[in-house]
Protein backbone atom coordinates (compact mmCIF):
# COMPACT_ATOMS: atom_id res chain seq x y z
CA UNK A 1 0.00 0.00 0.00
CA UNK A 2 1.19 3.50 -0.79
CA UNK A 3 0.64 6.50 1.49
CA UNK A 4 -2.49 7.65 -0.33
CA UNK A 5 -4.11 4.23 -0.10
CA UNK A 6 -3.16 3.93 3.55
CA UNK A 7 -4.66 7.35 4.35
CA UNK A 8 -7.87 6.51 2.48
CA UNK A 9 -8.20 3.25 4.42
CA UNK A 10 -7.66 5.09 7.71
CA UNK A 11 -10.33 7.70 6.85
CA UNK A 12 -12.81 4.96 5.97
CA UNK A 13 -12.10 3.00 9.14
CA UNK A 14 -12.29 6.13 11.31
CA UNK A 15 -15.74 6.97 9.91
CA UNK A 16 -16.93 3.42 10.57
CA UNK A 17 -15.65 3.53 14.16
CA UNK A 18 -17.22 6.95 14.81
CA UNK A 19 -20.56 5.79 13.37
CA UNK A 20 -20.45 2.68 15.56
CA UNK A 21 -19.78 4.68 18.71
CA UNK A 22 -22.71 7.03 17.96
CA UNK A 23 -25.04 4.15 17.06
CA UNK A 24 -24.35 1.85 20.00
CA UNK A 25 -22.93 4.25 22.61
CA UNK A 26 -20.07 3.58 25.02
CA UNK A 27 -21.07 5.58 28.10
CA UNK A 28 -22.02 2.50 30.13
CA UNK A 29 -18.85 0.60 29.20
CA UNK A 30 -15.70 0.30 31.28
CA UNK A 31 -12.44 1.57 29.81
CA UNK A 32 -11.42 -1.97 28.85
CA UNK A 33 -14.82 -2.61 27.24
CA UNK A 34 -14.63 0.63 25.23
CA UNK A 35 -11.15 -0.25 23.99
CA UNK A 36 -12.28 -3.72 22.96
CA UNK A 37 -15.35 -2.28 21.23
CA UNK A 38 -13.33 0.26 19.24
CA UNK A 39 -10.78 -2.40 18.27
CA UNK A 40 -13.64 -4.60 17.00
CA UNK A 41 -15.14 -1.77 14.93
CA UNK A 42 -11.76 -0.86 13.48
CA UNK A 43 -11.02 -4.47 12.50
CA UNK A 44 -14.47 -4.81 10.91
CA UNK A 45 -13.80 -1.73 8.76
CA UNK A 46 -10.35 -2.94 7.73
CA UNK A 47 -11.65 -6.42 6.82
CA UNK A 48 -14.48 -4.95 4.74
CA UNK A 49 -12.11 -2.56 2.96
CA UNK A 50 -9.61 -5.36 2.32
CA UNK A 51 -12.26 -7.49 0.59
CA UNK A 52 -13.12 -4.54 -1.64
CA UNK A 53 -9.41 -4.02 -2.42
CA UNK A 54 -8.99 -7.66 -3.40
CA UNK A 55 -12.00 -7.44 -5.72
CA UNK A 56 -10.56 -4.30 -7.31
CA UNK A 57 -7.10 -5.77 -7.66
CA UNK A 58 -5.56 -3.33 -5.21
CA UNK A 59 -2.82 -4.19 -2.67
CA UNK A 60 -4.16 -4.97 0.80
CA UNK A 61 -2.59 -3.97 4.12
CA UNK A 62 -0.13 -6.31 5.78
CA UNK A 63 -0.83 -7.70 9.25
CA UNK A 64 1.62 -5.16 10.71
CA UNK A 65 -0.09 -2.27 8.87
CA UNK A 66 -3.48 -3.47 10.13
CA UNK A 67 -2.22 -3.60 13.73
CA UNK A 68 -0.73 -0.10 13.48
CA UNK A 69 -3.97 1.25 12.03
CA UNK A 70 -6.03 -0.28 14.84
CA UNK A 71 -3.68 1.26 17.45
CA UNK A 72 -3.98 4.70 15.85
CA UNK A 73 -7.78 4.50 15.69
CA UNK A 74 -8.01 3.45 19.35
CA UNK A 75 -5.68 6.32 20.32
CA UNK A 76 -7.73 8.82 18.31
CA UNK A 77 -11.14 7.70 19.53
CA UNK A 78 -10.34 6.97 23.18
CA UNK A 79 -7.14 8.82 23.93
CA UNK A 80 -5.14 11.77 22.73
CA UNK A 81 -4.39 10.90 19.12
CA UNK A 82 -0.77 10.51 18.14
CA UNK A 83 0.29 11.64 21.61
CA UNK A 84 -1.49 8.60 23.04
CA UNK A 85 0.85 6.33 21.10
CA UNK A 86 3.79 7.83 23.01
CA UNK A 87 1.91 7.56 26.31
CA UNK A 88 1.43 3.86 25.64
CA UNK A 89 5.18 3.19 25.26
CA UNK A 90 6.42 1.64 28.50
CA UNK A 91 10.04 2.77 28.16
CA UNK A 92 9.29 6.48 27.73
CA UNK A 93 9.56 8.57 30.91
CA UNK A 94 9.34 12.15 29.62
CA UNK A 95 7.70 13.73 26.58
CA UNK A 96 8.62 17.35 25.80
CA UNK A 97 6.72 19.14 23.03
CA UNK A 98 8.04 22.48 21.78
CA UNK A 99 5.36 22.98 19.14
CA UNK A 100 3.42 20.37 17.18
CA UNK A 101 6.40 19.21 15.10
CA UNK A 102 9.20 19.41 17.70
CA UNK A 103 8.74 16.43 20.01
CA UNK A 104 11.45 14.91 22.21
CA UNK A 105 11.25 11.85 24.41
CA UNK A 106 13.51 10.60 27.19
CA UNK A 107 13.57 6.90 27.86
CA UNK A 108 14.14 4.99 31.10
CA UNK A 109 17.77 4.30 30.20
CA UNK A 110 18.48 8.04 29.88
CA UNK A 111 18.57 8.18 26.08
CA UNK A 112 16.89 11.08 24.32
CA UNK A 113 15.54 11.32 20.79
CA UNK A 114 13.33 13.46 18.59
CA UNK A 115 10.22 11.66 17.35
CA UNK A 116 7.47 12.30 14.81
CA UNK A 117 5.07 15.27 15.24
CA UNK A 118 2.03 14.59 17.42
CA UNK A 119 -0.19 17.15 15.65
CA UNK A 120 -0.31 18.75 12.20
CA UNK A 121 -0.27 22.36 13.43
CA UNK A 122 0.21 24.30 16.66
CA UNK A 123 -3.52 25.05 16.65
CA UNK A 124 -4.20 21.31 16.57
CA UNK A 125 -1.79 20.86 19.49
CA UNK A 126 -3.63 23.51 21.52
CA UNK A 127 -6.93 21.81 20.73
CA UNK A 128 -5.48 18.50 21.89
CA UNK A 129 -4.40 20.01 25.22
CA UNK A 130 -7.81 21.64 25.63
CA UNK A 131 -9.44 18.27 24.99
CA UNK A 132 -7.20 16.70 27.63
CA UNK A 133 -8.13 19.45 30.10
CA UNK A 134 -11.84 18.94 29.45
CA UNK A 135 -12.08 15.18 29.30
CA UNK A 136 -8.88 13.41 30.35
CA UNK A 137 -7.88 15.08 33.62
CA UNK A 138 -8.80 12.50 36.23
CA UNK A 139 -9.82 15.13 38.76
CA UNK A 140 -12.50 16.73 36.58
CA UNK A 141 -12.48 19.39 33.91
CA UNK A 142 -9.78 22.06 33.81
CA UNK A 143 -9.21 24.79 31.28
CA UNK A 144 -6.47 26.37 29.23
CA UNK A 145 -7.16 29.43 27.09
CA UNK A 146 -6.15 33.07 26.69
CA UNK A 147 -7.37 33.91 30.18
CA UNK A 148 -5.72 30.83 31.72
CA UNK A 149 -2.65 30.04 29.59
CA UNK A 150 -1.05 27.49 31.98
CA UNK A 151 -2.49 24.20 33.16
CA UNK A 152 -1.38 21.11 35.12
CA UNK A 153 -3.24 17.86 34.53
CA UNK A 154 -3.19 14.27 35.74
CA UNK A 155 -3.91 11.82 32.94
CA UNK A 156 -5.14 8.25 33.21
CA UNK A 157 -2.22 5.94 33.88
CA UNK A 158 -0.60 8.29 36.39
CA UNK A 159 0.94 10.67 33.85
CA UNK A 160 1.45 14.35 34.73
CA UNK A 161 0.96 16.95 31.99
CA UNK A 162 1.99 20.61 32.19
CA UNK A 163 1.17 22.95 29.31
CA UNK A 164 1.64 26.60 28.41
CA UNK A 165 0.15 28.58 25.53
CA UNK A 166 0.53 32.24 24.50
CA UNK A 167 3.16 32.94 27.15
CA UNK A 168 5.60 30.78 25.18
CA UNK A 169 6.74 31.29 21.61
CA UNK A 170 4.95 28.08 20.65
CA UNK A 171 2.60 25.82 22.61
CA UNK A 172 4.77 24.01 25.16
CA UNK A 173 3.78 20.68 26.71
CA UNK A 174 5.77 18.48 29.10
CA UNK A 175 4.55 15.09 30.25
CA UNK A 176 6.09 13.00 33.02
CA UNK A 177 5.21 9.34 32.63
CA UNK A 178 5.39 7.29 35.79
CA UNK A 179 6.40 3.82 34.69
CA UNK A 180 6.00 2.41 38.21
CA UNK A 181 2.56 3.31 39.55
CA UNK A 182 2.49 0.63 42.26
CA UNK A 183 6.11 0.15 43.31
CA UNK A 184 7.45 -1.43 46.48
CA UNK A 185 10.87 -1.06 48.03
CA UNK A 186 11.71 -4.45 46.52
CA UNK A 187 10.97 -3.03 43.06
CA UNK A 188 13.55 -0.30 43.75
CA UNK A 189 16.26 -2.72 44.88
CA UNK A 190 18.77 -1.28 42.40
CA UNK A 191 18.50 2.14 44.05
CA UNK A 192 19.31 1.12 47.63
CA UNK A 193 21.18 -1.48 49.64
CA UNK A 194 19.33 -4.30 51.41
CA UNK A 195 20.33 -2.68 54.71
CA UNK A 196 18.82 0.66 53.74
CA UNK A 197 15.63 -1.02 52.53
CA UNK A 198 15.28 -2.75 55.91
CA UNK A 199 15.83 0.57 57.67
CA UNK A 200 13.16 2.31 55.56
CA UNK A 201 10.61 -0.45 56.16
CA UNK A 202 11.10 -0.11 59.90
CA UNK A 203 10.97 3.70 59.64
CA UNK A 204 7.55 3.58 57.95
CA UNK A 205 6.27 1.00 60.44
CA UNK A 206 7.54 3.15 63.32
CA UNK A 207 5.59 6.07 61.84
CA UNK A 208 8.54 8.39 61.38
CA UNK A 209 7.79 11.66 59.61
CA UNK A 210 9.94 12.03 56.52
CA UNK A 211 10.68 14.21 53.52
CA UNK A 212 11.98 12.80 50.25
CA UNK A 213 14.13 15.38 48.51
CA UNK A 214 16.01 15.50 45.22
CA UNK A 215 16.30 17.19 41.88
CA UNK A 216 13.89 17.16 38.95
CA UNK A 217 13.20 13.65 37.60
CA UNK A 218 15.27 12.02 40.35
CA UNK A 219 12.53 9.59 41.36
CA UNK A 220 11.03 11.34 44.39
CA UNK A 221 7.42 10.42 43.62
CA UNK A 222 8.28 6.80 42.85
CA UNK A 223 10.12 6.45 46.15
CA UNK A 224 7.25 8.12 48.01
CA UNK A 225 4.84 5.58 46.52
CA UNK A 226 7.15 2.73 47.55
CA UNK A 227 7.40 4.07 51.12
CA UNK A 228 3.62 4.44 51.30
CA UNK A 229 3.29 0.80 50.20
CA UNK A 230 4.90 -0.16 53.53
CA UNK A 231 2.18 1.60 55.54
CA UNK A 232 -0.38 -0.39 57.51
CA UNK A 233 -3.42 -1.00 55.24
CA UNK A 234 -5.60 0.04 58.18
CA UNK A 235 -4.15 3.56 58.11
CA UNK A 236 -6.45 6.31 56.88
CA UNK A 237 -4.35 8.26 54.35
CA UNK A 238 -5.07 11.71 52.95
CA UNK A 239 -3.00 12.70 49.90
CA UNK A 240 -2.76 16.35 48.89
CA UNK A 241 -1.44 17.50 45.51
CA UNK A 242 -1.42 20.33 43.02
CA UNK A 243 -2.95 17.83 40.59
CA UNK A 244 -3.41 14.12 41.15
CA UNK A 245 -0.17 12.24 40.54
CA UNK A 246 0.55 9.87 43.43
CA UNK A 247 -2.52 7.76 42.72
CA UNK A 248 -2.55 5.99 46.10
CA UNK A 249 -6.35 6.18 46.10
CA UNK A 250 -6.29 4.05 42.93
CA UNK A 251 -4.54 1.20 44.81
CA UNK A 252 -7.24 -0.13 47.16
CA UNK A 253 -5.38 -3.40 47.62
CA UNK A 254 -2.68 -1.40 49.46
CA UNK A 255 -4.62 1.62 50.75
CA UNK A 256 -8.28 0.71 51.22
CA UNK A 257 -8.96 3.84 53.32
CA UNK A 258 -7.36 6.57 51.23
CA UNK A 259 -8.82 9.86 50.06
CA UNK A 260 -7.11 12.09 47.49
CA UNK A 261 -7.40 15.86 47.42
CA UNK A 262 -6.12 18.29 44.81
CA UNK A 263 -6.03 22.05 44.60
CA UNK A 264 -8.62 23.97 42.63
CA UNK A 265 -8.02 27.04 40.53
CA UNK A 266 -10.12 30.17 40.78
CA UNK A 267 -13.04 30.56 38.38
CA UNK A 268 -13.30 33.32 35.78
CA UNK A 269 -14.48 35.70 38.53
CA UNK A 270 -11.36 34.97 40.56
CA UNK A 271 -13.24 32.99 43.21
CA UNK A 272 -13.40 29.40 44.38
CA UNK A 273 -9.66 28.67 44.56
CA UNK A 274 -8.58 25.97 47.04
CA UNK A 275 -4.87 26.01 47.94
CA UNK A 276 -2.60 23.25 49.17
CA UNK A 277 -2.07 25.28 52.34
CA UNK A 278 -5.81 25.15 53.06
CA UNK A 279 -6.09 21.44 52.23
CA UNK A 280 -3.24 20.52 54.57
CA UNK A 281 -4.96 22.40 57.35
CA UNK A 282 -8.25 20.60 56.61
CA UNK A 283 -6.61 17.17 56.95
CA UNK A 284 -6.88 17.52 60.72
CA UNK A 285 -10.68 17.54 60.36
CA UNK A 286 -10.81 14.28 58.41
CA UNK A 287 -9.25 11.84 60.88
CA UNK A 288 -6.12 11.27 58.80
CA UNK A 289 -3.58 8.82 60.22
CA UNK A 290 -1.02 9.88 57.61
CA UNK A 291 -0.93 13.05 55.52
CA UNK A 292 1.06 12.69 52.30
CA UNK A 293 1.77 15.79 50.23
CA UNK A 294 2.91 14.90 46.73
CA UNK A 295 5.21 17.88 46.43
CA UNK A 296 5.79 20.86 48.71
CA UNK A 297 6.13 23.88 46.44
CA UNK A 298 5.93 26.83 48.80
CA UNK A 299 4.13 28.15 51.85
CA UNK A 300 2.24 24.89 52.47
CA UNK A 301 5.43 23.71 54.19
CA UNK A 302 4.34 25.41 57.43
CA UNK A 303 0.92 23.68 57.74
CA UNK A 304 2.60 20.44 56.61
CA UNK A 305 5.10 20.61 59.46
CA UNK A 306 2.35 21.66 61.84
CA UNK A 307 0.31 18.62 60.77
CA UNK A 308 3.30 16.40 61.55
CA UNK A 309 3.55 17.89 65.04
CA UNK A 310 -0.22 17.56 65.59
CA UNK A 311 -0.18 13.80 65.87
CA UNK A 312 -0.02 12.91 62.16
CA UNK A 313 2.91 10.55 62.71
CA UNK A 314 4.11 8.75 59.63
CA UNK A 315 3.37 11.66 57.31
CA UNK A 316 5.48 12.24 54.20
CA UNK A 317 6.10 14.69 51.38
CA UNK A 318 8.59 15.49 48.64
CA UNK A 319 10.54 18.67 48.01
CA UNK A 320 13.08 19.92 45.45
CA UNK A 321 16.56 20.26 46.96
CA UNK A 322 20.18 19.53 46.09
CA UNK A 323 21.10 17.50 49.20
CA UNK A 324 19.76 16.42 52.56
CA UNK A 325 21.36 19.47 54.16
CA UNK A 326 20.04 21.66 51.35
CA UNK A 327 16.55 20.45 52.22
CA UNK A 328 16.65 22.38 55.49
CA UNK A 329 17.64 25.55 53.66
CA UNK A 330 14.73 25.09 51.25
CA UNK A 331 12.32 24.59 54.16
CA UNK A 332 13.53 27.82 55.79
CA UNK A 333 13.14 29.71 52.52
CA UNK A 334 9.57 28.50 52.03
CA UNK A 335 8.70 29.16 55.67
CA UNK A 336 10.00 32.74 55.47
CA UNK A 337 7.85 33.34 52.36
CA UNK A 338 4.70 31.92 53.95
CA UNK A 339 1.95 34.20 55.35
CA UNK A 340 3.37 33.50 58.82
CA UNK A 341 6.84 34.74 57.74
CA UNK A 342 8.70 32.43 60.08
CA UNK A 343 12.19 33.48 61.10
CA UNK A 344 15.03 31.04 60.44
CA UNK A 345 15.08 30.20 64.13
CA UNK A 346 11.33 29.50 64.23
CA UNK A 347 11.56 27.42 61.03
CA UNK A 348 14.45 25.38 62.42
CA UNK A 349 12.56 24.76 65.67
CA UNK A 350 9.41 23.66 63.81
CA UNK A 351 11.46 21.41 61.51
CA UNK A 352 13.15 19.73 64.47
CA UNK A 353 9.82 19.13 66.18
CA UNK A 354 8.10 17.77 63.07
CA UNK A 355 10.64 15.84 61.00
CA UNK A 356 12.43 12.60 61.75
CA UNK A 357 14.15 11.80 58.45
CA UNK A 358 15.28 13.46 55.24
CA UNK A 359 15.94 11.08 52.34
CA UNK A 360 17.79 12.32 49.27
CA UNK A 361 17.46 10.65 45.87
CA UNK A 362 19.97 11.32 43.10
CA UNK A 363 19.90 10.83 39.33
CA UNK A 364 23.33 10.39 37.82
CA UNK A 365 24.79 8.76 34.68
CA UNK A 366 26.56 5.46 35.26
CA UNK A 367 29.83 4.38 33.61
CA UNK A 368 28.00 3.68 30.33
CA UNK A 369 26.39 7.11 30.32
CA UNK A 370 22.88 5.80 31.04
CA UNK A 371 20.77 7.31 33.81
CA UNK A 372 20.76 5.74 37.26
CA UNK A 373 18.63 6.74 40.24
CA UNK A 374 19.48 5.86 43.82
CA UNK A 375 19.15 7.00 47.43
CA UNK A 376 22.39 8.79 48.22
CA UNK A 377 21.77 10.12 51.74
CA UNK A 378 19.56 9.69 54.80
CA UNK A 379 19.76 12.24 57.57
CA UNK A 380 18.18 12.03 61.03
CA UNK A 381 16.77 15.26 62.44
CA UNK A 382 17.72 15.58 66.11
CA UNK A 383 17.23 19.11 67.39
CA UNK A 384 17.49 22.82 66.63
CA UNK A 385 20.16 25.25 67.76
CA UNK A 386 19.12 28.80 66.97
CA UNK A 387 18.60 29.07 63.20
CA UNK A 388 20.26 25.70 62.55
CA UNK A 389 18.78 22.21 62.38
CA UNK A 390 20.98 19.66 64.12
CA UNK A 391 21.09 16.40 62.20
CA UNK A 392 23.16 13.26 61.62
CA UNK A 393 23.78 11.66 58.25
CA UNK A 394 23.40 7.97 59.04
CA UNK A 395 23.55 6.75 55.43
CA UNK A 396 25.81 8.47 52.89
CA UNK A 397 27.00 7.95 49.34
CA UNK A 398 30.30 6.04 49.28
CA UNK A 399 33.41 7.13 47.44
CA UNK A 400 32.86 6.47 43.77
CA UNK A 401 29.11 7.02 44.02
CA UNK A 402 26.19 4.66 44.30
CA UNK A 403 23.49 3.85 46.86
CA UNK A 404 24.05 5.14 50.37
CA UNK A 405 25.77 2.93 52.95
CA UNK A 406 26.06 3.19 56.74
CA UNK A 407 27.97 6.32 57.63
CA UNK A 408 27.45 7.42 61.24
CA UNK A 409 25.73 5.62 64.10
CA UNK A 410 22.15 6.72 64.59
CA UNK A 411 21.01 8.42 67.80
CA UNK A 412 20.15 5.97 70.60
CA UNK A 413 16.53 7.09 70.80
CA UNK A 414 15.92 6.31 67.14
CA UNK A 415 17.82 3.01 67.39
CA UNK A 416 15.57 1.90 70.25
CA UNK A 417 12.45 3.03 68.41
CA UNK A 418 13.30 1.06 65.28
CA UNK A 419 14.35 -2.06 67.16
CA UNK A 420 10.69 -2.48 68.14
CA UNK A 421 9.96 -2.93 64.42
CA UNK A 422 12.65 -5.45 63.62
CA UNK A 423 15.58 -3.24 62.66
CA UNK A 424 18.74 -3.55 64.76
CA UNK A 425 21.10 -0.71 63.89
CA UNK A 426 24.84 -1.07 64.44
CA UNK A 427 26.13 0.75 67.51
CA UNK A 428 29.27 1.93 65.73
CA UNK A 429 29.78 2.58 62.05
CA UNK A 430 33.05 3.08 60.21
CA UNK A 431 31.90 4.20 56.81
CA UNK A 432 33.95 4.55 53.63
CA UNK A 433 31.78 7.47 52.62
CA UNK A 434 34.31 10.00 53.81
CA UNK A 435 32.03 13.03 53.80
CA UNK A 436 28.70 14.36 54.95
CA UNK A 437 29.30 14.21 58.69
CA UNK A 438 26.47 14.95 61.03
CA UNK A 439 26.11 18.26 62.78
CA UNK A 440 24.57 21.60 61.93
CA UNK A 441 22.54 21.94 58.76
CA UNK A 442 22.83 25.61 57.91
Amino acid sequence: MNDEERQELERYAAEHVADGIVRYGTAAMSEAERRSFVEKLAQEAIDHAARTMVTGGLPTPTAEEEAQLVRRLVATQLGLGRLQLLLDEDEIENININGADVVWVKRADGTKEQVDPIADTDDDLVELVQRAARAHHTGGERRIDSAKPIVDLHLAGGHRLSAMIEVSNRPCVSIRRHRLVDPTLDDLADSMTDELASFLRAAVAARLNMIVSGGTDAGKTTLLRALAAEADPADRIVTIELSYELGLHELPHRHPDCVAWETREANTEGEGAVSMDYLVQRANRHDADRVIVGEVLGDEIVPMLNAMTAGKAGSMCTIHADSTEGTFAKIKTYASQSPKHLTDQAAAQLTAQALDLVIFVRKRPDASGLARRYISSVRVVEDADGPHVVSTEIFAEPDGGGPAVHHLAMPPGLRDRLSDFGYDAPLTVFSPAGFGAGGYAR
